[in-house]
């Protein structure tokens, strides 16, 4: 499970800018499971975003928690997959700025 982690992570890091999240669902799309699989993937990615947020004004990665779980959502939501692409592009634009 750890080694398969490893795997999806890096595939996820070598992707091009501004399209890795679409080409994760793309590649995940293929590899679907059942109803309740998805509906399973994408609670847990609520319940993390939703413990972000509630996690923001304390101190902690309240930040990376949404973030885990709006990779998580992307995964099962092509819309969600494009709104992180876009996200990944601004935060690297004002980054470089």
């Amino acid at each position: 499970m750890i080694r398969k982690l490893k795997t999806q992570w890096r595939e996820l890091l070598k992707a091009p800018p501004g399209k890795r999240f679409r080409l994760r669902y793309e590649r995940r799309t293929g590899e679907r499971k059942t109803f309740f699989a998805r509906f399973g993937w994408s609670a847990l990615a609520v319940l993390l975003i939703v413990a972000g947020i509630v996690a923001l004004p304390l101190p902690g990665p309240g930040t990376v928690v949404i973030g885990v779980g709006l990779a998580l959502l992307a995964q099962e939501s092509l819309t969600v997959a494009k709104l992180c692409d876009r996200l990944e592009m601004a935060i690297r634009k004002r980054v470089a700025a």
